[in-house]
């Protein structure tokens, strides 16, 4: 297995991803990556809520890779977590809006077949857009009794429960476990490879204590250096893509500072 670790830079309408996209298919034998790729899974929003969307720019037909994964996260939100309810939400790509939808679209856009996987049924609500993604708290030290913290906090136990439920949906399309008769209750990571639920915690406290914003964020950055640390923890080959807006890039607008001179008189 191999992952690419990029800011995608979603603010910036994912520009992280249309760069690498764009060295990837442009600048190399494209053949390769679009013959090899089954899906591409987004993940948008997976820190709170009971609900989990697959969002898709056209339908996956039945029979390829993507109806499979369709499939799977319907079967296991169904059998293993009841709590979860799942749905597929289509949206066709807009090119004529000036920011994309979701991340899947820049791969939509190329021809790779893409998805994005969110708690949120829309891309234009309002907790999409807000910056007080931050980490819970309980409720007695900062507000009334049942009163919920405000934004669209991140519940730990949640982001916990949904990303078990990719893991074994994906698990299952890699492994064929369908066709090969296997439940849908059947739990592939268990004991020592199940999510360890106080290192997420861990690594949920300490991200969203940190500046993310992507033009704060640069080579030196320790978020992008843990981000790297833990997927190189899981995965063998781990990569890092650098990408600077480029002033000539008719997606941007940059402003030069303004400076007046202010006289006061008495």
């Amino acid at each position: 297995q191999s992952a690419v670790l990029c800011i995608r830079g979603g603010k910036f309408n994912y520009q992280g991803t249309k760069r690498w996209l764009e060295d990837n298919l442009d600048h190399t034998d494209s053949s390769l990556l679009q013959d090899n790729v089954a899906f591409v899974l987004c993940l948008d929003t997976l820190g709170n809520g009971d609900t989990m969307h697959l969002h898709v720019s056209k339908p996956p037909k039945e029979g390829s890779p993507q109806f499979t994964l369709l499939k799977e996260l319907e079967l296991v939100s169904e059998s293993q977590f009841p709590d979860v309810k799942f749905s597929m939400v289509h949206k066709k790509i807009n090119l004529a809006d000036d920011m994309l939808a979701w991340e899947h679209e820049r791969f939509g856009i190329r021809r790779l077949p893409a998805f994005t996987l969110s708690h949120l049924a829309s891309h234009r609500l309002a907790q999409r857009a807000s910056i007080m993604d931050a980490r819970s708290v309980s409720p007695s030290s900062r507000h009334g009794a049942g009163e919920p913290p405000a934004g669209p906090h991140v519940d730990v136990q949640k982001l916990s429960r949904n990303t078990k439920l990719v893991a074994e949906a994906l698990a299952r399309v890699i492994y064929n476990l369908t066709e090969k008769g296997a439940p849908g209750d059947l739990q592939i990571f268990t004991e020592q490879m199940q999510v360890q639920d106080e290192q997420l915690s861990a690594v949920v406290d300490w991200l969203t204590a940190q500046p993310r914003a992507a033009q704060l964020v640069d080579k030196d950055s320790s978020v992008v250096s843990t981000l790297e640390y833990h997927m190189g923890h899981y995965l063998k080959d781990v990569k890092r893509h650098y990408v600077r807006a480029d002033k000539r890039d008719p997606e941007f607008v940059f402003y030069d500072q303004l400076k007046q001179t202010m006289n006061a008189y008495r």
